[in-house]
């Protein structure tokens, strides 16, 4: 695929050597391979690239106007799917519907798009740039082999224990051995039976049963005294004895010891498999001190990997006293200051703020204009529809900037308690659905600085987002000067507190 993606995104001379090769007079794909012995892979990848790419439209002289999805998940010529269409005379570009910036859609061209649901008008464009092809699933619009797989590759629903296993506290080998026993792919002799072998079974530990996975794990009377034992050192009673209702209990514990409990449902029931297999084929008799003892080391093992940290009280310590570990105190939380600052002369401060009830869910934007007196000059509150917290954040800056240059406020200083969308716009790195939003919101301002600061700061533009998810989706408040609701604002250099 990343053939195919640098075939239709020429940046060297190899793409368009292949280009002029295989793209033919009426913009089709060669069908045959003219001596090429890559053409064929390339050739089929392309529909898959085109299917995850999408276009931020510059000047619409790249783009097919007819071939090229730009408008919708589909390119028009897949939409309108006509064979009776001499598709191989029409080779229009974007261009030829773009005028000084500006949509100017024919009038059969806009019957088109209204009975295909598609608002034109809602598209951005960026005049002054070229067009670029982004990669739709990745949110900034970079392709990647990585992303491509992620993309095409069937997914399954995430089981329930996936979490227990990714762990960072589990080693790598006791992870393979939670994998085998959540897929039941262990050679119990149940399971040989099922292979059409007429075995005799009895369990070679307690020598009272048959040998099942459930048996042998958790209801022969030698596992139930172990789980019985590592239950009684992390305080825990009447657990149900099997996987789920074992990793579930750890919960309710604090990050550390739920890491430890983990290594501890791991590590005991490959050791109990271990105990089997030693006295199956190694004849060897089995002895309950040394299991423990395995098992105390294999958690200690989880700690030694574990980062997470343990609720600071006497119940986790005394726990962790009697598994041997080391203890993971948390941290006590720093009190620390912060300032909300007068922008300087001539410069209008905003200060952006976007919120989602949920993420993603519905969103709103807030935000607030104040001069260098600290005056409010205005507020701004729009509804969004179904974003994520970062893209409201972004939506929110955007907004922002483009409210103020349409009030001729050119000089603007943004300040936002979302880092990240700081960190993205300051090294011009945004989601590829906004930058035409963006290029076009701040062309006309002379100059913008940015600048993170924390919530406690920030608190008016919160409470203007909050009530901006309120509103529908496209709905805008613009409101000179400060709102009646608006009860408290920032005040400068006032020292605001949090816990860190």
């Amino acid at each position: 695929m990343k053939l195919s993606w640098n075939f239709l995104n020429p940046t060297d001379g190899w793409s368009e050597f292949m280009q002029a090769k295989f793209i033919s007079k009426s913009r089709n794909f060669s069908r045959i391979t003219k001596g090429s012995s890559i053409w064929a892979g390339v050739r089929g990848a392309i529909e898959d690239v085109r299917a995850y790419s999408g276009w931020v439209i510059g000047d619409g002289a790249s783009i097919d106007l007819w071939r090229d999805n730009w408008c919708s998940s589909l390119s028009l010529k897949d939409w309108i799917n006509d064979d009776h269409i001499p598709w191989n005379d029409l080779h229009a570009k974007l261009s030829s519907i773009i005028v000084e910036g500006r949509w100017a859609i024919p009038g059969n061209l806009q019957l088109l798009f209204q009975r295909l649901g598609v608002d034109i008008h809602s598209i951005k464009i960026n005049k002054n740039n070229a067009d670029r092809r982004v990669w739709k699933p990745d949110l900034m619009g970079k392709f990647s082999v990585k992303g491509a797989f992620e993309a095409i590759r069937n997914k399954d629903r995430t089981v329930w224990w996936a979490s227990f296993l990714s762990n960072k506290a589990i080693h790598p080998r006791l992870a393979m051995w939670g994998w085998r026993l959540c897929h039941r792919k262990i050679p119990t002799d149940d399971k040989v039976q099922t292979k059409g072998l007429a075995l005799a079974s009895r369990y070679c530990l307690c020598k009272t049963n048959s040998e099942t996975i459930q048996h042998l794990i958790w209801d022969c009377s030698i596992s139930i005294q172990l789980w019985n034992w590592m239950a009684d050192m992390f305080q825990l009673r009447n657990l149900d004895r099997n996987l789920y209702s074992f990793l579930r209990v750890g919960s309710l514990m604090s990050f550390y010891l739920r890491d430890l409990w983990a290594g501890a449902v791991w590590g005991g029931s490959s050791l109990i498999w271990q105990a089997r297999n030693n006295c199956l084929y190694e004849a060897l008799n089995f002895s309950l001190a040394i299991v423990k003892w395995q098992w105390l080391k294999r958690i200690q093992d989880c700690a030694a990997l574990s980062t997470s940290f343990m609720f600071n009280t006497q119940i986790e310590l005394g726990i962790l006293h009697c598994l041997g570990v080391d203890v993971h105190a948390c941290k006590h939380p720093l009190v620390k200051s912060c300032y909300w600052e007068l922008p300087r002369i001539g410069e209008i401060k905003i200060n952006t703020d976007g919120a989602a009830k949920g993420n993603p869910g519905k969103g709103g934007i807030g935000c607030i204009y104040r001069d260098c007196n600290g005056n409010v000059l205005g507020t701004l509150t729009k509804g969004l529809g179904l974003v994520s917290n970062f893209i409201a954040e972004c939506e929110a800056i955007i907004h922002g900037v483009e409210y103020a240059a349409s009030f001729g406020w050119l000089i603007a200083w943004i300040e936002s308690d979302s880092t990240t969308a700081v960190e993205a716009f300051k090294t011009n790195n945004i989601p590829w659905t906004l930058v035409a939003a963006w290029e076009n919101a701040s062309r006309n301002m002379r100059n913008i600085q940015f600048s993170a600061n924390w919530r406690e700061a920030n608190f008016s533009a919160d409470a203007l987002s909050k009530k901006g998810a309120l509103l529908h989706e496209g709905v805008s408040m613009y409101v000179m000067g400060r709102p009646d609701f608006l009860k408290k604002i920032e005040v400068p250099m006032q020292e605001y507190f949090r816990l860190c």
